[in-house]
């Protein structure tokens, strides 16, 4: 077997365990596209009333990169055409249902990498921030694979666009 597979049942089935297996479903859903634009759109929304117009443009600049990293992502599955691992693979956990049928890239992953880049930027004075964010991101990209959904290269690729989109909206925006 490939790496990649090898590192997917690691994950997927000798990780497996009661509490993972309440908390990572619930937590994944955390980093998808549709989530955090919500959240991107509310902050802007509540910041700009608010009339807080540092914090107004981190928002915007998260919410850039969540679109960014979301056309990449989408344009990528729909090139690739890669098979879920549920649908290829035997033994595998399938705790949650994706909403498409693609694999590569983890769009979750994608998404919550480019907003947390930006704000990792932004906000890297405060230590604490910054490895909150680090460690939502990590347990994202892992709940992918965990729930079943992505094998480690896709999480791996979304990473890198979601990096990818959070650096070229920084060197466009701020």
């Amino acid at each position: 077997m490939s790496v990649n597979i090898d590192l997917f049942y690691l994950i997927n089935n000798d990780m497996a365990n009661p509490f993972f297996d309440v908390i990572m479903p619930p937590l994944s859903n955390c980093g998808g596209f549709v989530t955090l634009l919500v959240l991107c759109i509310l902050a802007i929304l509540v910041l700009k009333y608010l009339k807080k117009e540092k914090y107004l443009k981190i928002a915007k600049m998260c919410l850039y990169a969540l679109v960014l990293s979301g056309i990449i992502a989408a344009c990528l599955k729909l090139t690739f055409h890669s098979p879920r691992p549920f649908t290829v693979l035997d033994h595998v956990r399938q705790l949650t249902i994706p909403s498409e049928p693609n694999s590569f890239p983890s769009g979750h992953t994608s998404s919550s990498l480019s907003v947390v880049s930006v704000l990792v930027w932004m906000l890297r004075e405060n230590l604490v921030v910054v490895v909150l964010l680090i460690c939502f991101a990590v347990i994202i990209a892992f709940s992918r694979i965990y729930v079943g959904v992505h094998y480690p290269f896709d999480v791996l690729v979304g990473a890198v666009v979601g990096i990818v989109s959070g650096v070229v909206v920084l060197k466009v925006k701020n």
